[in-house]
């Protein structure tokens, strides 16, 4: 399938996720370390802790306020609401005496985002054709990867000496892709808004019949608890590195602990763009249940040893050890849990998996609290100890209780 084939409403999507990708992580995994410089360790967990809990709520509401207005509008609006909380988050980042006023924007900016990313994800799901489907899948993945690995470059090199640049720029990619979506993005016909009655008890009756499915319940609780390992690189891991990491020299490259975690992310997604193929050819012959049992083992044993780690070549080897093992599990879990869910309510059950991703990211948060509390050595037995726990729970999800069914 050519590019030249795709919809325009697919076009401009991946070329505007590309660069917003970019930006995003640019700057966002370095949230932490922002407002660490700008107030204590411990307000910043606290913050981003309580920003993560605010968030469940808005996960709740915004798959079901996508049926209700034209996702165009819906789309348009929160970009340009996005572009000028960005905007305002530049001037305010200048001064600690203005941290109040940055934290306001920045929560917004978080809000909106949330309401966002699953009316762009249906109008994407709307435009797909089963004759590209494979296609939009596999192009959007390594771009991601790719935007992914720039902006990991991007942010640190600009995170000491050019914030007010840094968030200048992600101000003016935003508001470029406000208007490359006002103009390309095609407006949806009035049958695809829905015309019952805003009813909020529906939405907790379809909650209801989730959490009756025990396996899927099994299944996102475990992968909320695993993903910690990942989602603390940009929260915990990057506040001990920045705070406790020994600076080195790569072939006359000053490395200290900002650009240390920067290498990480795109060790990560180096590894994943270049290695996914043939560590899946690889294991193509082993049984599934081996296979999972053996990548989350080196995910697990990989994360908890970055954790506690310092050593310039040690963090590299357990970070090619976690996502080689993401690597493996992952293909397994993802077709398991798309299995599990009943085609008629696919939009809850994926409600309920972004919920299961905001718990990630508050038990990652809270890893930078228990980290003013516990020492990096504890932190890291702590790691092992729960996401061994979620693994376990994917495990007899996906074999155990489905052998019981």
């Amino acid at each position: 399938m050519k590019w030249n084939n795709l919809s325009l409403t697919l076009k401009v999507r991946l070329i505007s996720n590309f660069f917003q990708e970019i930006i995003t992580t640019a700057f966002l995994p370095f949230m932490a370390l922002y407002l660490s410089d700008m107030t204590s360790t411990k307000f910043a967990g606290i913050f981003l802790t309580l920003l993560v809990l605010l968030n469940f709520p808005i996960s709740f509401f915004a798959g079901y306020l996508i049926e209700f207005f034209p996702k165009k509008k819906s789309v348009l609006l929160y970009q340009f609401l996005m572009s000028m909380m960005l905007l305002g988050m530049t001037f305010s980042i200048t001064s600690s005496n203005l941290i109040i006023i940055f934290c306001v924007f920045y929560v917004i900016f978080n809000i909106v985002w949330g309401l966002q990313y699953p009316a762009m994800d249906t109008i994407i799901m709307d435009a797909i054709t089963p004759d590209i489907e494979s296609y939009i899948y596999k192009i959007d993945y390594w771009l991601t990867n790719v935007a992914v690995a720039l902006g990991a470059l991007l942010g640190g090199i600009l995170y000491s000496n050019n914030q007010t640049f840094l968030f200048i720029v992600a101000f003016l990619v935003y508001l470029i892709i406000f208007f490359a979506l006002l103009k390309w993005l095609p407006k949806e016909t009035n049958n695809t808004i829905s015309k019952n009655k805003f009813n909020i008890k529906d939405i907790f009756m379809s909650y209801k019949t989730v959490s009756k499915d025990t396996r899927y319940v099994f299944l996102t609780i475990g992968f909320s608890i695993i993903m910690m390992g990942e989602l603390s690189s940009s929260s915990y891991v990057a506040v001990r590195l920045k705070e406790t990491f020994n600076d080195v020299y790569l072939y006359s490259i000053h490395i200290d602990g900002v650009k240390m975690y920067s290498f990480l992310i795109m060790i990560n997604t180096i590894v994943v763009v270049t290695l996914t193929y043939h560590i899946s050819k690889l294991v193509l012959n082993i049984k599934p249940k081996m296979i999972l049992i053996f990548g989350l083992l080196m995910y697990i044993i990989g994360y908890s040893g970055i954790t506690y780690l310092n050593q310039f070549y040690l963090l590299i080897l357990f970070m090619m050890l976690a996502t080689i093992g993401e690597i493996i599990y992952a293909p397994i879990f993802d077709e398991q849990k798309f299995k599990m869910i009943p085609e008629d309510k696919r939009g809850t059950y994926s409600a309920v998996n972004t919920i299961g991703f905001n718990f990630s990211e508050l038990l990652a948060r809270l890893g930078i609290v228990l980290g003013t509390i516990f020492s990096s050595f504890q932190m890291s037995i702590f790691m092992l100890t729960i996401l061994s726990l979620g693994g376990f729970l994917i495990y007899i999800s996906i074999f155990e209780l489905q052998d019981k069914k």
